[in-house]
């Protein structure tokens, strides 16, 4: 009869140490909750790839609808802004066209989620933007330095709606 209270004790033990290391090796939300309640569009989030959102550089104007926030990914810190697709673009889709030849189009491709376009906007004097208008959300993403063509893909193979 002890023998077995020791093993019941054991296994309880056992059993809490296992869901608390859960919960506390869980990966976090990127997007704390208040500021994931603020906003209206689909959110975008790099999902695995080595890509880690700094959740401490997270930041929402509710006034523009405009979210903020840096990704580490491959040796570079990336500024990602998304918010809203605007109007226009979803009733003339030229509109969005004309954007994108404007900010100096030099490749496209396609991922799970949409077609993204890298650019070099003259604005940047050369460095890149990659910008993904889909799921109701307009995504630019500004590097601190240059990535490949294949760094591109790889972070945008891995975003992912989250909700």
């Amino acid at each position: 009869m002890k023998r077995l209270w020791w093993w019941v004790v054991g296994a309880v033990l056992v059993v809490g140490l296992i869901v608390i290391m859960g919960l506390l090796l869980a990966p976090k939300n990127p997007i704390p909750g208040p500021i994931k309640k603020q906003v209206t569009s689909t959110l975008l989030m790099p999902r695995g790839a080595g890509a880690v959102v700094d959740r401490q550089s997270v930041k929402y104007d509710s006034a523009q609808k405009l979210l903020t926030f840096n990704v580490a990914y491959a040796g570079t810190s990336i500024v990602v802004s998304q918010q809203p697709t605007p109007d226009q673009f979803v009733d003339i889709p030229a509109v969005y066209t004309k954007l994108i030849d404007s900010l100096v189009n030099y490749q496209s491709f396609d991922t799970s989620i949409g077609t993204v376009h890298l650019t070099q906007p003259k604005q940047l004097n050369g460095k890149q933007a990659a910008v993904l208008n889909t799921m109701g959300t307009l995504m630019f993403a500004k590097p601190d330095k240059n990535l490949s063509d294949d760094q591109w893909r790889s972070l945008f193979n891995h975003m992912a709606a989250i909700n």
